[in-house]
């Protein structure tokens, strides 16, 4: 003769998907939260969505959805709306953002970076070479560029003028006069071309020796990084592309978080899962716990 528990506790066995055998032989006295609690432990799905406790605890979301394996955070975030899912990007460090750049082509980073705030890219370039090996990668048009753009400050040319070293001054006088230099007297040259005009002035310095010109350009980049930005994104681009791409990734950890996320966006779905799953786990059990988003646990369970 078998045992036959009432109806209303069928109903909840059945609810679980618990047969009314093992609901008797494991169960038989125990009430209906310790059965739940029991069932969730085990991993069954209905007991865990009946129980509901995850709601209000990350720690106990954490266990038991088992969120410190990577792989059950991409499984949550593939069911995530696009909206949702970029939320999460924000919440990583930047090297995880920045390991996620990897599944871009060279190409496209390149396209990328092409649009990124040049004070950004600046940052890169510098990580990514010397300065000195920076400024010998500049062509002479854009050496002739920067000494004619007139938010260059016309007294740190002249200041760097008068600090030539004395090879680079004999050429620089030699080049103006066409004389050798011991016929001309270098500080007096010097003051006539810091008295002309500010147009002038940019203009004569655009068309001194390209040698002269790139030793000044080290000077004037070494005591102000920011005159970097005068030379616009393309250069900086010219010379990343020299590199393989696993190094030229490296040097994107100082570009700012809000434009690696930006980057990140743009990737396929699951690449930016793949990616965002490297959130911290407690920060994302909190996020699950926010709004409706607890829903996409739902939906996975329920598969």
């Amino acid at each position: 003769m078998s045992i036959v528990i009432d109806a209303n506790m069928k109903m909840f066995a059945d609810r679980l998907h618990i047969s009314s055998s093992r609901m008797v032989e494991d169960y038989g006295l125990c009430t209906v939260d310790e059965i739940i609690e029991a069932e969730a432990e085990k991993g069954n799905t209905h007991a865990i969505i009946e129980s509901r406790e995850y709601e209000h605890s990350p720690e106990k979301l954490i266990k038991m959805f088992r969120l410190g394996d990577v792989e059950n955070k991409f499984v949550l975030l593939r069911y995530m709306n696009d909206r949702t899912r970029l939320k999460v990007l924000p919440m990583l460090e930047k090297e995880d953002l920045v390991m996620g750049l990897n599944f871009f082509t060279q190409e496209k980073l390149l396209a990328l970076l092409l649009e990124t705030d040049t004070e950004e890219l600046v940052r890169v370039i510098l990580e990514a070479f010397p300065l000195e090996a920076i400024v010998a990668m500049f062509s002479e048009e854009e050496l002739a560029g920067f000494f004619a753009n007139e938010d260059l400050d016309k007294n740190e040319v002249v200041e760097q003028l008068q600090a030539l070293p004395p090879e680079v001054m004999q050429k620089f006088i030699e080049g103006i006069t066409g004389k050798p230099s011991e016929e001309s007297d270098g500080k007096s040259l010097i003051n006539s071309i810091s008295n002309l005009p500010e147009d002038k002035f940019h203009k004569f310095m655009a068309g001194i020796d390209p040698e002269v010109q790139r030793q000044l350009t080290f000077q004037l980049t070494k005591t102000n990084p920011e005159n970097l930005v005068l030379f616009g994104n393309e250069p900086y681009i010219r010379m990343l592309s020299t590199m393989m791409k696993p190094d030229m990734i490296k040097p994107m950890i100082m570009l700012e978080k809000e434009s690696l996320v930006d980057m990140i966006s743009l990737l396929p779905d699951d690449f930016i899962s793949i990616v965002a799953a490297q959130v911290d786990t407690l920060d994302f059990a909190k996020f699950l716990q926010k709004g409706s988003n607890i829903r996409y646990i739902e939906q996975a369970l329920m598969i």
